[in-house]
């Protein structure tokens, strides 16, 4: 064969090779413009178990849809600002099992304690502790009665006893009441806690960590009463300690 008809027949190969790669590439184009995704959220680095997730934490990916696990968070406000219950890997979907909700949906009580506070059980009896009308996600206001003496500075003259009732803590959320944790049913109304928390001996309070220390003592060398609070009361007074001495004034 000729020199001349080898550089033909090369020059038809690559001009066929160069029409069906250019083909191909096309066909890839296209099916790739085709494909069907969804939004999900992924994680951006390694998140271990038990951690608030914040906002830089995830993203929204778009992901062919037969990838998408059927669990698949698609919304990152769905995320942010709760608790993981199991490590999510850099670029792993999140899945909605992984996840605790803001408000516990029955998981463990860890993960309805808001963060800076401390989750506290204190003893209640029926006038202590609103007649067990308390249900988890009240709001109270606690109090605390405590005897002391009044020393005279005339060594001769007895101390004097007094009693008095601080209010020690204001708009405190309820956690817990007895072993429940759980908010009753807003579809069922009131009737959702009846007789549920009927002869509980403690309630569970969120108590700022500043606080706990003073929250124990009293309840430990005096009184603890609670106050349950109106829903949408979210005032604060100041309001100074009363003594018996003042019931006779």
């Amino acid at each position: 064969m000729s020199n001349k008809k080898v550089l033909i027949l090369a020059l038809v190969c690559g001009l066929l090779t160069a029409v069906a790669l250019n083909f191909y590439l096309k066909s890839v184009k296209e099916a790739a413009q085709n494909v069907q995704t969804r939004k999900v959220a992924v994680a951006l680095s390694r998140i271990p178990a038990r951690t608030l997730v914040t906002a830089d934490m995830v993203s929204l990916k778009n992901v062919p849809v037969d990838f998408v696990h059927q669990n698949a968070v698609n919304d990152t406000a769905l995320v942010v600002g709760n608790t993981t219950r199991a490590e999510i890997e850099a670029g792993e979907q999140i899945l909605h099992s992984k996840m605790v909700p803001k408000k516990n949906n029955g998981a463990t009580l860890t993960y309805s304690v808001p963060l800076g506070l401390r989750a506290i059980s204190i003893k209640v009896d029926e006038q202590s502790g609103v007649a067990g009308l308390l249900s988890p996600g009240d709001r109270v206001d606690v109090m605390g009665t405590i005897d002391g003496e009044i020393y005279n500075t005339d060594l001769n003259i007895p101390p004097i006893k007094v009693t008095k009732t601080h209010l020690i803590l204001q708009n405190m959320e309820v956690l817990a009441v007895g072993k429940n944790y759980s908010a009753p049913d807003p579809q069922q109304g009131d009737k959702s806690k009846e007789g549920q928390n009927q002869g509980v001996s403690t309630v569970t309070l969120a108590v700022p960590a500043e606080k706990m220390q003073f929250l124990v003592a009293v309840a430990d060398k005096g009184k603890v009463t609670l106050a349950l609070r109106a829903a949408a009361d979210k005032s604060e007074e100041d309001r100074p300690p009363m003594d018996a001495l003042q019931l006779l004034k």
